[in-house]
């Protein structure tokens, strides 16, 4: 059994304790949806989610992701919490699962993952690839090692979040442990415990290619202190399971008409593209590396006549 903290609080932290905001008085309704959503919500300038564009994104010579501790099986709690369905208690497990590597400036542990969705095939995921949108996307976020959630909603480093897209198919193990237990929290509030779930059955099977870039939280009070990694693979989800999803009630007892935030502006920010082939491609090529070449020999001779 998983202490109470850490089994379905943090996500509620996020949104109560550090952002002084009640889970209760934002949706994404017409009342209460991203259009009313304060704070910096409305003003900050590294907002989530963003759309993908060619234009936008630059080819980037990025480390993998290393997704330590991923393999392992444990148990986590699983809970509506009116916005989203959310698994926490990673944190609690003998050897903590975390990311490094892609970019990101030491250890980030897991802490949770929840995801977004739509009540129609073309919409749902937050992140959009060349305007257009997968049926949901799955959000793995970890802290950074060393602070607490206080200090690390404070940096623009704080948190990392994994975004891993979700496809229609017919193989369903991706969210195979979740989706056994998704009919035991169809109202909020509602929980229960997965006793055997493997992270890394979340994420799909190339994990070399992804997005870069600095963002934020996707709910109030949008904190911008997130580093995103967008997997470019999605993983599979079949339409049970989807249907099964677009069952989860909100804080008012109703269907979600949609989880997701939409698109906001990159005002001047770039992403960053790492491809699953980019040593291959990049460093042995014969035009990268006479160029490469050349860049070093007029390196030397800079600083041996100048």
């Amino acid at each position: 059994m998983h202490s109470s903290l850490s089994s379905f609080t943090f996500y509620l932290i996020l949104l109560v304790q550090a952002y002084g905001v009640s889970s209760a008085s934002w949706g994404y309704g017409y009342k209460n949806g991203p259009q009313t959503w304060s704070g910096a919500c409305q003003t900050g300038l590294r907002q989530t989610p963003i759309d993908i564009r060619t234009m936008d994104t630059d080819y980037a010579l990025m480390d993998r992701v290393n997704f330590i501790g991923y393999d392992q099986v444990a148990g986590v709690t699983v809970q509506n919490n009116g916005h989203t369905v959310s698994a926490a208690g990673f944190a609690e497990w003998d050897k903590k699962p975390y990311i490094s590597g892609g970019a990101l400036d030491g250890k980030y542990y897991l802490q949770q993952f929840h995801l977004h969705w739509g009540q129609q095939d073309h919409e749902g995921s937050e992140h959009k690839i060349g305007g257009l949108s997968y049926p949901a996307e799955l959000h793995l976020v970890h802290q950074k090692d060393g602070l607490s959630l206080g200090e690390a909603l404070t940096r623009g480093d704080g948190l990392a979040v994994v975004g891993v897209f979700l496809n229609i198919a017919e193989n369903g193990e991706p969210l195979a442990a979740l989706s056994q237990k998704l009919n035991e929290v169809i109202y909020s509030g509602n929980e229960t415990e997965i006793e055997k779930i493997r992270p890394r059955s979340l994420l799909p099977s190339l994990t070399d290619a992804f997005y870069r870039y600095e963002g934020s939280l996707t709910t109030p009070a949008c904190s911008e202190a997130v580093q995103w990694i967008l997997l470019a693979e999605p993983i599979t989800v079949t339409r049970n399971q989807l249907e099964q999803l677009r069952k989860i009630r909100n804080t008012e007892g109703e269907e979600h008409e949609s989880n997701f935030r939409p698109t906001l502006p990159l005002n001047g920010r770039r992403i960053r593209f790492r491809p699953a082939q980019y040593d291959r491609l990049r460093f042995c090529s014969s035009s990268y590396s006479i160029s490469l070449f050349i860049t070093v020999i007029s390196s030397i001779l800079a600083k041996t006549f100048f």
